[in-house]
């Protein structure tokens, strides 16, 4: 059985929740089966959000468990959750926000800074009041990344397309954009060529 599991944390307003979305329905479009169990305060923006998503190619015993292969952490406070991740498992961390240093050296980390990534495409002509919405799909494009997926666009826009849709479907361009830059931002540091997953 090939199953992995993914526990996103962050605060209200950057995207956890369509984060958790994103995963789970590229989970589904490639045949797996996926579990998806949000979890947030009662303030809209600024509390405590986190998302546990589970995929697996076999049938799910549980959406939570007590030890998670990827633990992405959007902000300091998420860091608390290192301690839940499997030994060899995955940190990603968004360094725009988080100045903790790992504790565990069992670990692999990669760091990406996602708000600031996010925050730099506002120079692109994207019709947003605050581009850092998009340090989500940032997130979504360098998890695919460590994951030694290829970028295929048009499955990322069907994603993007599953979780934006009516009105919010305007935003789908902006975000496909901050996928491609989240991972092309890990890739290179994983030595990918570009050319060869298929992101050109």
């Amino acid at each position: 059985m090939t199953s992995r599991s993914y526990l996103i944390v962050g605060h209200g307003g950057q995207g956890v929740l369509d984060l958790g979305n994103f995963l789970s329905y590229d989970a589904m479009l490639h045949g797996e089966r996926t579990a998806y169990t949000p979890s947030y305060g009662p303030e809209t923006r600024g509390g405590k959000v986190r998302c546990y998503v589970v995929t697996s190619d076999e049938e799910i015993d549980s959406p939570i468990v007590d030890e998670i292969d990827v633990l992405v952490a959007m902000n300091n406070p998420s860091m608390d959750f290192e301690k839940v991740v499997k030994p060899k498992g995955l940190l990603l961390m968004n360094q725009s926000l988080i100045d903790r240093v790992p504790t565990r050296r069992d670990l692999q980390v990669i760091g990406i800074p996602a708000t600031d990534i996010a925050d730099k495409m506002k120079d692109q002509g994207f019709a947003l009041s605050d581009t850092r919405v998009l340090q989500n799909s940032v997130a979504y494009g360098a998890t695919l990344a460590t994951l030694g997926k290829p970028f295929d666009k048009e499955e990322v826009r069907a994603v993007l397309e599953h979780v934006y849709q009516g009105s919010k479907s305007r935003f789908i361009p902006a975000n496909l954009e901050a996928a491609r830059a989240g991972y092309e931002f890990v890739a290179e540091r994983q030595g990918l060529k570009f050319a060869e997953c298929g992101c050109d």
